[in-house]
């Protein structure tokens, strides 16, 4: 993107509606979402920002306070309504950066990384030098107020299955059929034992065979099955508001970090490697979660909620 391009897009930007909280994403970056999500916990009106304003009048009054970003090409652009109008800027992103001890490079007022650290009492500080917050996984819009509207809203079309329920997110990190099954099979039969049933919703990144698998390992028991993408409402949020435990079987981090919202107990079924695998562990180690074994008795926990915590943050730094 040019200079040129950049001063256009910022120009046209400006002519929108007054609010003191703008988000600009990328929406194929890989942190896209997270910006949106940190600006809802706010508490204060944010306007996401598009590009398809024609009109390059600056009018006076309308710039925001602060810019939440996601996205090189966002980035940048917010970076140049600072250097013009004085705002700040807080960036997100899911990768980490290539000097993280020379912080003085790096032009943000604040970067939120997703998966640096785990935040905790024996954890090193949140703020490195003013501008690094590490995040316990991609913050996401998932709070633990939105599970328990999702409780209520889910609950009467949820009445007619019996308790214990197991809400079960299978994810797409698996290829083994015959490791599925048998996951499975061990969950139909708990859920059986304790009279309860199981919630299945297989996201898109699981494959079609390992979703026909894992549904098959689960004919013992009563069960209701949701595939993403199919028609009709997403039920995953009432799943996971109405469950009693949570089973997150080979899930995303996001998935992970999703199912940490909420009050239930969450087991996991352990990724083979890579940046869910290294979350995974954080949670275990923290204990948000626990192994997947052979009980889902509960434990004392608090709910997971990154982004609230980041946008408490973000209000006490920034005084707004």
């Amino acid at each position: 993107m040019s200079r040129r391009e950049a001063s256009m897009g910022i120009a046209r930007l400006l002519m929108l509606p007054d609010a003191p909280v703008w988000v600009i994403e990328d929406k194929g970056a890989l942190a896209a979402g997270q910006a949106s999500a940190i600006a809802g916990r706010l508490g204060l009106p944010f306007r996401r920002i598009g590009f398809g304003a024609t009109d390059d009048r600056v009018r006076p009054g309308s710039l925001p306070d602060l810019v939440l970003t996601a996205g090189t090409r966002s980035g940048a652009r917010a970076l140049l309504l600072r250097a013009r109008h004085g705002c700040r800027v807080v960036h997100c992103a899911s990768t980490r950066p290539p000097v993280p001890d020379r912080l003085a490079g790096y032009p943000f007022d604040l970067m939120v990384l997703a998966g640096l650290e785990p935040p905790g009492p024996q954890a090193a500080p949140l703020n490195r030098p003013g501008r690094l917050m590490p995040a316990l996984g991609p913050p996401h819009v998932v709070s633990p107020a939105l599970l328990a509207r999702a409780r209520q809203l889910w609950e009467e079309r949820l009445s007619h299955l019996p308790t214990p329920r197991i809400a079960v997110l299978l994810g797409g990190c698996v290829s083994d059929p015959a490791e599925a099954y048998t996951a499975a099979v061990q969950l139909q039969r708990m859920a059986r034992e304790q009279g309860g049933c199981i919630l299945l919703s297989a996201s898109s990144e699981c494959r079609p065979e390992i979703a026909d698998t894992f549904s098959a390992g689960l004919s013992g028991c009563i069960h209701l099955i949701y595939r993403e993408g199919e028609p009709g409402e997403n039920p995953t949020l009432g799943f996971l508001g109405g469950a009693d435990a949570v089973v997150a079987a080979w899930s995303s981090a996001q998935s992970l970090s999703e199912a940490c919202a909420g009050t239930a107990p969450v087991f996991v079924l352990p990724a083979p490697r890579g940046r869910r695998r290294r979350l995974m562990e954080r949670l275990i180690a923290l204990d948000q979660a626990r192994l997947f074994q052979s009980s889902l008795q509960p434990w004392p926990r608090t709910p997971l909620d990154e982004a609230g915590r980041i946008a408490r943050a973000i209000r006490r730094r920034f005084m707004i």
